[in-house]
């Protein structure tokens, strides 16, 4: 086996600074944690780039970006490798670059930066002063000036085959989820929007009607408070992250304390329209001023029913429509209260739908426990093969 050697990025890689002068591409692109570089509009359902795409830099296919920003997970940035399209064009906040040495093998980058194994020295770079402006003080010398451990090619191509195995299972588990999804969502274009059924609004069925929440700073917490809700601590399956904390604040928090028959929406940001409907097993729980609260307490329907047409592709198209309206993403209580309009079939339809929800969300519950399960085989198996702890023969 070959020793593994320290190199610089700079040794490996060529800084990008190619620009997109004669508009070859309109693919404006981001860095999602989960997706990579996506485009802004598949990602946000808007665009957000500036008018003047001539100034953005140019990416082609295999070549990396770093966003110096923090972000939910990566509290020094994400670095990501253009997958997804053939070429696109990112902002010229980003630093950009491509192999430029036979001893890359492309792909292993990809896992190596997904892995943060380049943190530690990124932590001693950056200025702790920058981060109130959301961008990490991270020049492009002091980033080219990292030090990476290198095996040779030949091991880092066997380290690639073993971790896009474990992909392509992830991959086969998203899959199988994305179809329950669908699967609800055709039944309820069946049971629901082929008929004429009376609509009603939120407003109409709620006794707390479009409330906010408390809006205290996220380090300040006191357990015997109970569970403080940022939207961001609601999973994308409606349960709640573990290590939800609550806030110390001044304030009369029984106002804010959630309630059997509570829904929370989300109001603003990249989570806009996500939503959570409150369970008793989750004891104790104050919700922050992101999310907007309503109470559904109705001999008409209930909150399982209204919960779960949060999850259809008719709600998803308002939430949509309503994200194009203004600069950033943002939906009003008033516009959830008055203005969204969901179909009010009889009682025993609507328990249909809600069994039919409750009995696919335990088998994506179970989905997702197994996609879990490699996805934390995954990252224990970067932490050995992309740090030599563990050799492959090569």
């Amino acid at each position: 086996m070959g020793e593994w050697k320290e190199y610089k990025l700079d040794d490996l890689f060529g800084r990008i600074i190619r620009k997109n002068i004669d508009l070859e591409s309109n693919n404006v692109l981001t860095i999602s944690a989960q997706h990579g570089l996506i485009n802004q509009e598949e990602f946000f359902n808007k665009s957000v780039a500036g008018k003047n795409l001539k100034n953005y830099y140019l990416l082609k296919k295999g070549e990396f970006a770093y966003n110096k920003s923090y972000s939910a997970g990566y509290p020094m940035g994400a670095t990501k490798i253009l997958e997804k399209y053939d070429e696109g064009i990112v902002s010229t906040l980003y630093i950009c670059f491509k192999s430029k040495s036979q001893l890359v093998y492309n792909k292993y980058f990809k896992y190596f930066f997904e892995s943060k194994e380049y943190y530690d020295e990124l932590t001693q770079i950056v200025q702790e002063g920058a981060r109130n402006h959301g961008l990490l003080n991270v020049s492009v010398k002091d980033f080219f000036n990292i030090k990476v451990k290198l095996p040779t090619l030949k091991e880092q191509e066997k380290i690639v085959n073993i971790l896009e195995k474990v992909d392509l299972i992830i991959e086969k588990y998203e899959k199988l989820l994305a179809e329950k999804d669908q699967f609800i969502k055709s039944q309820f274009v069946e049971m629901f929007i082929k008929t004429n059924y009376p609509r009603i609004t939120l407003n109409e069925i709620s006794s707390v009607k479009g409330e906010y929440g408390l809006s205290v700073s996220s380090k300040s917490y006191d357990e015997s408070l109970g569970r403080y809700i940022r939207i961001t601590d609601i999973n994308d399956d409606g349960t709640l992250n573990t290590d939800c904390t609550s806030p110390m604040t001044d304030k009369n928090i029984e106002n804010y304390i959630l309630k059997e028959g509570d829904i929370l929406f989300a109001r603003t940001g990249g989570t806009v329209g996500k939503t959570y409907k409150y369970r008793l097993s989750d004891g104790k729980c104050s919700y922050a001023g992101y999310c907007i609260r309503f109470r559904i307490v109705s001999d008409k329907t209930n909150v399982d029913y209204i919960y779960a047409y949060t999850k259809t592709n008719e709600y998803k198209n308002w939430i949509k429509d309503r994200q194009r309206v203004g600069a950033q993403p943002n939906i009003n209580s008033n516009e959830y209260g008055n203005e969204l309009k969901i179909p009010l079939p009889p009682k025993e339809k609507q328990k249909e739908f809600i069994e039919l929800n409750q009995l696919i969300d335990k088998q994506k519950f179970e989905l997702e426990k197994q996609k879990q399960n490699y996805i934390k085989l995954k990252k224990g198996l970067m932490q050995q093969l992309l740090t030599g702890k563990v050799r492959i023969n090569a």
